[in-house]
């Protein structure tokens, strides 16, 4: 498993920057070339953290890229699909490996089309669950996305349409929460980071 990267203490509620966030990275690379750096993303739907984890994978330039949703959501019915995901997707990628898999399809709730996951010097992982207990040993850095609910639920909205609104708030966001209460994932973050775009007033634990 790989040692994780310790920033800022959650303790202090202060958010780090991307720059700060960058360059620990960047430094993390540079003393694992033995070793692929793999970098978790966490947060509530409509956060940040595809934002943050794409423009961490610009600046970097070659990173893989790898989505939690595309593995299925946290319901009782696709869960299956998130539980072996360290054995399908990860271990994987520390060995060297390309991983093949299907594509999870939210409207349909079914699997999709197939998609690759090479093995690169740097993944990023992002999406809800990625700082879970049973992930959290696999990141050398790993980030938790604050942003405030009321935003996030605008966000998927106007993302995923009004007609999605119900899921957002019936089935979506009680899921987090309850996600939330039971792991606490920011508490193992090695970085906290603003994802409100300035809107947050500071980092305050979901209740």
């Amino acid at each position: 498993m790989a040692h994780r990267v310790t920033g800022m203490s959650t303790n202090a509620q202060t958010y780090s920057s991307f720059e700060m966030i960058l360059s620990v990275v960047r430094r993390e690379i540079s003393s694992s070339a033995d070793s692929p750096v793999l970098i978790g993303i966490d947060g509530g739907g409509g956060s940040g953290k595809s934002t943050l984890a794409k423009n961490l994978a610009a600046a970097l330039g070659d990173a893989s890229l790898i989505h939690l949703d595309d593995f299925a959501d946290w319901t009782d019915d696709s869960n299956w699909q998130l539980s072996t995901f360290a054995e399908r997707a990860l271990k994987p990628l520390l060995a060297g490996i390309t991983s093949k898999h299907q594509r999870y399809d939210w409207p349909t709730d079914t699997l999709g089309e197939w998609f690759e996951i090479p093995p690169t010097g740097v993944a990023i992982i992002e999406g809800v669950t990625a700082l879970r207990n049973d992930l959290r040993d696999f990141w050398k850095i790993s980030i938790w996305v604050d942003c405030p609910r009321e935003l996030r639920l605008e966000r998927g909205v106007a993302r995923d349409g009004e007609a999605i609104r119900a899921k957002w708030v019936e089935e979506w966001m009680p899921g987090e929460d309850q996600y939330f209460i039971r792991e606490q994932p920011w508490e193992s973050a090695s970085f906290l980071f603003d994802g409100s775009g300035g809107e947050s007033s500071g980092f305050t634990p979901p209740a």
